[in-house]
C-alpha cells in the first residue's frame, strides 16, 4: 500500500506534475485514499491551471444527524479532501499537504443525497499554502464554505 492509502502507483505519483496528477486523479479510482472512498468521493472536475477540484460525494443515511442533514464533521472532511487535492493539481503530485488549520462556515443544512465539494488553491508560498472551498447540495446551493492553511513538503520515501 502506498503512503496515500492507494494500492498502486505511489512511486509514479511522487514525480508527477500537477497536470499529470489531475489526469491520474480523474482516471484512477485507486488514486483516492481510503477516507475519500469511504465518503463516496467521485472526481468531477480537475483544473490544474487554477488548482481547482470538484468532487461528488454521497450523503448516505449513516452520515446524517438526527434531523436528517449531513453531519458537520463529514462536511468538513469532504471539503478538506477536495481542497487538498485541488492544491496538488497545482503544485504537483509529489507533495503531502497536511492541514494546519481549517475553518468551516455552515450556511444551510445538506439534505440532498448527492453533494459537491469544490476546492482551490488561493496562494502558495515556499512552506505553506492557503486553500478555499465550498460544499454545494444537488441544487447547486452553497451549504458550507471553508478556508484552510496547509503545509507543503516533499515526500521523503522513495
Amino acid at each position: 500500500m502506498s503512503a496515500d492509502g492507494s494500492q498502486e502507483g505511489g512511486a509514479a505519483r511522487r514525480t508527477m506534475s500537477g497536470e499529470a496528477y489531475a489526469r491520474y486523479w480523474m482516471e484512477n479510482p485507486k488514486a483516492m485514499p481510503p477516507s475519500s472512498r469511504l465518503l463516496g468521493c467521485r472526481p468531477v472536475v480537475a483544473d490544474p491551471e487554477r488548482g481547482f477540484c470538484r468532487n461528488s460525494f454521497e450523503n448516505r443515511p449513516e452520515f446524517r444527524n438526527p434531523n436528517g442533514a449531513l453531519q458537520g464533521g463529514l462536511i468538513a472532511a469532504m471539503l478538506d479532501d477536495t481542497m487538498a487535492v485541488g492544491a496538488l493539481f497545482k503544485i504537483g503530485g509529489g507533495f503531502i499537504v497536511p492541514t494546519l488549520e481549517m475553518k468551516v462556515n455552515y450556511t444551510r443544512p445538506v439534505i440532498t443525497d448527492q453533494v459537491f465539494a469544490e476546492g482551490w488553491l488561493r496562494h502558495s508560498g515556499r512552506t505553506i499554502a492557503f486553500l478555499e472551498g465550498q460544499l454545494l447540495n444537488a441544487d447547486e446551493e452553497v451549504c458550507a464554505t471553508a478556508t484552510a492553511i496547509i503545509r507543503e513538503f516533499r515526500k521523503t520515501r522513495a
